[in-house]
């Protein structure tokens, strides 16, 4: 066995050679930074990082460590990126490329939404500043009208505007037309745009934690507007039955009439696959209350909550001790933010990013 001062020896001499490789690398960094401003490219390309950390690892030969090195790589573009902005973006140019985006809504007292796209900021290199605007409903026209004229970035719209906002718009994806509310507004020469990301977060959120919607039974609790992309996203990806929960099924029919609309005492008598609260039951500062009791949620195989604060509600406290899969919104969060960013800023973010803002919110949540 060597000494370890034979072993440090030897570290020395590789880190050494790491550090030449380092500055080259970083001098083509600075030819890529220059070649992108000239073109006006993004910074980030998701894609690209994607396949330099898939090939890098390939190379190893000792594949225990894989993680480590998919680490490090990460890392090692974050800085790459941030030497690249710095190139790009600096002082004398901040106010001319600083865009502004934001939220708009009623009340927005406990929003994670500015801190996330913070840090979308940060890891994708956009200049941008994220605020929230809390609009009063007989203002909601005047708003999105002053927002067109300074050229914002991009909106995200919460309630009780997703349904409002549309008469606003010149052009609505087929997708927000189908579920009949939007929550992301693009500013272009033409007008203003309409999309649903929140549909787009579900599908991510379900595929992550491995949630399965093909051919199963699955229950939505609550008819209001959270409800809307999840239905269309459980109806476009097949489920076999779909029930809406509601205390007033017969008004509740009316708009959602191609799904089965049941009470809540109907609902104790059903077991199914999937069941799904969309209503603010458990939300903070309430997180004492649940939309339906233990037995319920026992009847099912996977529980999922659009609620993110507090990170267990007692609705998934009821799956996770009755051995049901529990999944909270807080993906669906993050990734409809992304899904945001991509469309105002015509970019792919990948989900390695979408994973690190997941897991940083989680525990800024959880202290």
């Amino acid at each position: 066995m060597k000494e370890l001062e034979e072993i440090r020896k030897e570290i020395d001499e590789v880190d050494k050679i790491i550090t030449e490789l380092f500055e080259k690398r970083m001098n083509l960094v600075m030819e890529v930074a220059e070649y992108k401003e000239k073109n006006s490219i993004p910074v980030s390309d998701s894609k690209r990082e994607k396949k330099v950390i898939d090939k890098n690892i390939g190379y190893l030969k000792n594949k225990e460590y894989s993680e480590v090195l998919k680490e490090f790589y990460i890392n090692f573009m974050n800085l790459s990126k941030k030497l690249e902005r710095k190139r790009i973006y600096n002082e004398e140019k901040t106010s001319v490329n600083t865009s502004i985006y934001g939220l708009i809504g009623e009340k927005l007292g406990h929003s994670h939404s500015s801190y996330i796209h913070k840090l979308i900021f940060e890891k994708v290199g956009i200049k941008g500043i994220y605020n929230l605007f809390e609009v009063p409903k007989e203002k909601l026209k005047e708003s999105v009208d002053t927002f067109k004229i300074i050229k914002c970035g991009g909106l995200n719209v919460t309630i009780p505007y997703k349904v409002e906002v549309m008469k606003e718009l010149y052009e609505i994806s087929e997708k927000a037309r189908k579920i009949g509310a939007v929550n992301t507004l693009k500013f272009s020469r033409e007008g203003i745009s309409g999309f649903n990301t929140d549909y787009i977060g579900f599908g991510k959120m379900l595929s992550k934690f491995r949630v399965e919607i093909k051919n199963n039974i699955c229950v939505v609790l609550g008819s209001g507007g959270a409800a809307r992309a999840v239905l269309q996203y459980l109806k476009d990806n097949f489920a076999k039955d779909i029930y809406v929960v509601t205390r007033n099924p017969e008004k509740t029919s009316e708009i959602y009439g191609e799904f089965k609309v049941i009470s809540y005492d109907e609902l104790s008598n059903l077991k199914g696959d999937v069941i799904i609260n969309c209503t603010p039951k458990g939300m903070y500062p309430k997180e004492g209350e649940s939309p339906v009791d233990k037995e319920v949620v026992a009847k099912f195989s996977s529980a999922v909550d659009l609620i993110y604060n507090p990170v267990e509600t007692l609705f998934l406290k009821y799956a996770r001790e009755s051995g049901v899969k529990a999944v909270n919104g807080l993906y669906m969060l993050v990734s409809q933010a992304a899904a945001s960013e991509e469309i105002w800023n015509d970019i792919s973010i990948d989900e390695i990013i979408v994973d690190e803002i997941f897991e940083v919110l989680e525990e800024k949540i959880k202290s």
